[in-house]
């Protein structure tokens, strides 16, 4: 399980209209969301630099005949500065990033599980929406020629044009994710693990953030400085809350014998596996981010049966969810990627 962090600022912090940071950090962080922005919107002038005069210059010395090559060229570069990015870091007890965006350590670090969070912006296994990787830091700008558009490796044509910085940044060990669209995306609240709080970071603010993230099973750490040194661990703390009750995203009502006859499923096989996709929407129904079931089938084309089940979802880049089932060794159902 892959963990990243993403630093947040403290109270004292505001926007340009004169809002709280803090209170919008953590009200996107009780709605499970994140913002992506472009790279425009960065706080690195330099962001997404590339020397690419060998594509332009390719494409002058046949613009006789690339005129179509220049406008998809042209498209490509409008495409990458649409993209949104989300900047998290490897790293969560460095003291520089405490300061820069943990609001001088008055701030918080989100803890993700990456994995789960891929999967919350992109679900659908036949498309790939969502790339992720480890920032390249360099003293020159990257060079971009047409090679790294006749190969497969998409994360290095990212990485050219928006996953390169300056070998300046590099105490940030940044992890980046990429997704076609930018602005504010629902995830999964599984995706976050545990809240880290900065050591300067007063006890109301820890308790008010404990209480709106309550049943959610996160683990809770305090950054200290070891005496007599510049370094800073996480020390577990205990929830507050340990004792709420679970939090739930999700609760969807349906009708499992509407479903499976919507679906064209034989009398026999719903007679047959009726009670095993209840199994299967009970399993289902407080998933996040789904809106409702739409249809439930069966394949038998397989030595075992496979339980389908199709959700509408709120998600804007894969707006249907896909989900399987088998049954074991004991008739019991469960769930397959």
């Amino acid at each position: 399980m892959r963990k990243c962090y993403k630093y947040r600022g403290g109270i004292g912090v505001f926007d340009k209209n004169g809002k709280s940071i803090f209170d919008r950090d953590v009200s996107t962080l009780a709605n499970n969301q994140i913002y992506l922005p472009t790279k425009s919107e960065l706080n690195d002038p330099t962001e997404g630099f590339c020397s690419d005069y060998k594509i332009i210059s390719l494409i002058e010395m046949f613009k006789r005949f690339s005129g179509d090559v220049k406008k998809q060229y042209q498209g490509l570069l409008e495409k990458f500065s649409q993209i949104g990015i989300y900047s998290l870091s490897n790293n969560v007890t460095n003291e520089l990033l405490w300061a820069y965006y943990g609001g001088g350590h008055t701030g918080f670090a989100i803890e993700y599980d990456i994995n789960t969070l891929k999967d919350s912006l992109n679900y659908n296994k036949y498309f790939q929406a969502i790339f992720d990787f480890d920032v390249d830091y360099s003293r020159r700008v990257p060079t971009a020629d047409l090679t790294l558009f006749q190969g497969k490796d998409i994360n290095q044509t990212l990485k050219t044009f928006l996953g390169t910085k300056s070998y300046s940044w590099k105490h940030e060990e940044e992890h980046r994710l990429i997704v076609e669209g930018q602005g504010l995306f629902d995830i999964d609240y599984r995706a976050i693990t545990g809240i880290y709080f900065g050591c300067r970071m007063k006890e109301e603010q820890i308790d008010y953030i404990m209480s709106i993230m309550k049943g959610r099973g996160l683990s809770y750490y305090k950054m200290e400085l070891i005496d007599k040194t510049y370094k800073f661990i996480p020390v577990k703390i205990e929830d507050k809350y340990s004792n709420a009750a679970k939090y739930i995203a999700n609760n969807i009502d349906y009708d499992v014998d509407e479903l499976l006859q919507n679906s064209c499923v034989s009398e026999k096989d719903i007679l047959l596996y009726r009670d095993k996709f209840i199994e299967a929407f009970e399993s289902l129904k407080n998933e996040p981010y789904i809106k409702d079931f739409y249809i439930a089938t069966i394949d038998l084309d397989s030595k075992e049966p496979l339980l389908k089940i199709f959700a509408n979802t709120v998600n804007r880049i894969t707006p249907v969810r896909e989900f399987n089932f088998k049954l074991n060794a004991k008739g019991e159902v469960y769930r397959i990627k």
